[in-house]
């Protein structure tokens, strides 16, 4: 059985460097899609445990991460297929509270090879970096 969540989070006030998108989240028992934040100042995607669960992600190990108020916590990872705007690709995950909201960080947008355009803010295709 697949199952298929959509999430929508309310109008938000944006920073510089953040901006909406769509993303389509595949997991091996489900597939999810929702509006997060894109935030460049986020290393990792974050989705909800109550997501993680219903659409299998498996976390794979712990990561350290710096949340805003300066605290460091341990969150469960893995990976999953994400995509955006018709890109997709395997992206690591970390696994939130279910009362905390959705993040797409910097690392997707590499790895799916997007930008924020500063005017904008909206996602663009980049090119990928090798030196």
């Amino acid at each position: 059985m697949r199952a298929v969540l959509i999430c929508h989070n309310p109008q938000m006030s944006l920073s510089m460097g953040e901006t909406i998108a769509r993303v389509r989240l595949y997991g091996p028992e489900g597939v999810g899609e929702l509006e997060a934040l894109v935030d460049t100042g986020a290393t990792f995607t974050k989705i909800s445990r109550s997501l993680a669960s219903r659409i299998g992600v498996r976390p794979k190990r712990e990561v350290l991460t710096q949340v805003a108020t300066g605290e460091i916590i341990s969150r469960q990872a893995g990976t999953l297929d994400a995509e955006i705007k018709g890109v997709r690709d395997t992206i690591p995950v970390v696994i939130g509270e279910d009362d905390e909201p959705a993040v797409i960080g910097y690392t997707t947008l590499e790895i799916l090879g997007f930008k924020i355009n500063p005017v904008t803010r909206e996602l663009e295709p980049t090119h990928a970096l090798d030196y």
